[in-house]
């Protein structure tokens, strides 16, 4: 059985110590290596199962969009062409890495910065967090003034190890958050609500973990 599967597993209620425990016998920690990781031997954990758009997505893109919308002066929609085309592209290798701290990979993105995206908008400078809505239901939360401070480390990816993200894996845009645990980096993104209160995401607000999220630190 494939690590992949393994985390599938889990993700369906299999027993997570006994997956945690398998594959801490063979990963090493994310700062050990600096090998990417193959797409296909990525962890994967499907929160809510699927979008239910996702099938009409990888068949007809044109019907993608990104709504971005909240405290901002020019609310908009826009398709996975128009990021792409709109907006300078950016590449780097992140690391991804569950809050387990078990679970990593090392990944190569494409994408566009999330501040660029929030500036075409015209955030109001009342602005406090970035909520993201994923297609299946998932959500969470950036801070502005992180996203501000350091747009090099928020992006919003179309592309992993030089080919479009794999359904696995948000297609056809998710979040890239650099230093923060894997449920920052919200797959299938379908919009960006800027807000000027503390909204908190799926496990920010439910199951009261930390909302910086740091990679390496505990999260409650």
């Amino acid at each position: 059985m494939s690590r992949q599967q393994q985390t599938k597993n889990v993700a369906r209620g299999w027993p997570r110590r006994w997956l945690c425990c398998k594959l801490s016998q063979t990963m090493r920690l994310p700062d050990d290596s600096d090998a990417i990781t193959p797409v296909e031997d990525l962890f994967v954990y499907h929160i809510f199962g699927e979008p239910p758009a996702l099938r009409q997505w990888q068949t007809r893109p044109e019907t993608y969009a990104l709504e971005v919308r909240g405290l901002v002066g020019r609310p908009r929609a826009y398709s996975l062409k128009q990021i792409r085309e709109s907006f300078a592209p950016v590449s780097d290798i992140f690391v991804l890495q569950c809050m387990t701290r078990v679970h990593w990979a090392r990944v190569r993105v494409k994408g566009v910065q999330l501040l660029d995206i929030l500036e075409a908008v015209e955030p109001n400078p009342a602005a406090f967090k970035v909520a993201l809505f994923g297609g299946e239901g998932f959500t969470t939360d950036l801070f502005v003034e992180e996203v501000n401070a350091e747009p090099d480390r928020f992006l919003l990816a179309y592309e992993m190890n030089g080919q479009p993200l794999t359904a696995d894996h948000g297609y056809p845009l998710r979040v890239v958050a650099e230093g923060k645990y894997a449920y920052k980096w919200c797959k299938w993104l379908t919009a960006i609500e800027v807000v000027d209160h503390d909204f908190k995401g799926h496990y920010e607000g439910k199951r009261g973990w930390s909302d910086k999220a740091t990679r390496g630190l505990p999260v409650f």
